[in-house]
């Protein structure tokens, strides 16, 4: 909350006027005041300003992004901001490497899926990124979820390698340990009776996307959602969680997407 600092009141001084001469009553002789001394004014303490803390400003959503979510992680004296952008999903054919790097850090994951969802197959990825300013807390570890929550990898030297076990959803999230810009690839996967892009858009409109807990205390503020015209449709006609709904990190989104 912005706080508007309060600002110093000039001394006032108090003065008693006497001398004053009254009216006669009845021919009766008016009396002749006694000269007496004028009060001193007595000083006032002047009120300290306020500091004023600088109000939360976020830069413009670049054209080629799809959302973004900014918030606070705190823990005692040491505090981190942390802005996760993605950019608008990318089709299979337009992202086969990036699409075959997920499935060689995830099979487990992606078969798993692809066998409770027969038909589907993957259709596309959202790419993120991830920046931060400021004191990482001691022990901290957050999760970046990201469009179907399918399977996440990330690239940087702060995000733990994928975790995959056999029958397991260790990929639906990649996990940042500390400090520094990391890159992030999300799958999406979707019915192959459908076009590539009606499936796409369709992943989208239904994924899950943000910054929450994995570990350590932390206190969360300032979360910031900011959506392009496309997601404001999506978030409008698929009734998106919104951030407190979650109550942990900065997230948006369909609570219900695996």
């Amino acid at each position: 909350m912005r706080r508007t600092p309060l600002l110093p009141l000039a001394g006032l001084a108090v003065v008693v006027l006497t001398g004053l001469t009254g009216c006669a009553l009845g021919g009766t002789p008016t009396p002749t005041p006694s000269a007496s001394d004028s009060a001193s004014p007595t000083p006032s303490e002047t009120p300290t300003a306020a500091p004023t803390e600088e109000p939360l400003s976020v830069p413009a959503l670049p054209g080629s992004a799809l959302l973004r979510v900014s918030v606070t992680a705190a823990s005692g004296d040491q505090e981190v901001r942390l802005v996760l952008t993605f950019s608008r999903a990318v089709t299979a054919t337009s992202a086969t490497s990036a699409i075959e790097d997920v499935q060689q850090a995830c099979p487990n994951a992606i078969a798993s899926q692809l066998d409770s969802y027969p038909g589907f197959q993957p259709v596309g990825v959202l790419r993120s990124t991830l920046t931060t300013s400021g004191d990482w807390p001691d022990g901290m570890t957050i999760a970046i979820a990201g469009g179907g929550v399918i399977a996440t990898i990330g690239d940087g030297n702060n995000v733990d390698p994928a975790d995959d076990p056999e029958g397991g959803f260790g990929c639906a999230v990649a996990i940042v340990t500390g400090s520094g810009e990391a890159k992030f690839t999300s799958l999406l996967i979707g019915d192959q009776a459908l076009s590539v892009r009606e499936s796409l858009d369709l992943q989208v409109a239904h994924g899950h996307y943000g910054i929450e807990s994995d570990s350590g205390s932390v206190i969360w503020k300032d979360c910031v959602v900011q959506l392009s015209s496309v997601a404001q449709r999506y978030a409008t006609e698929n009734n998106w969680q919104l951030p407190a709904q979650f109550g942990d990190g900065c997230q948006i989104g369909d609570a219900g997407t695996v």
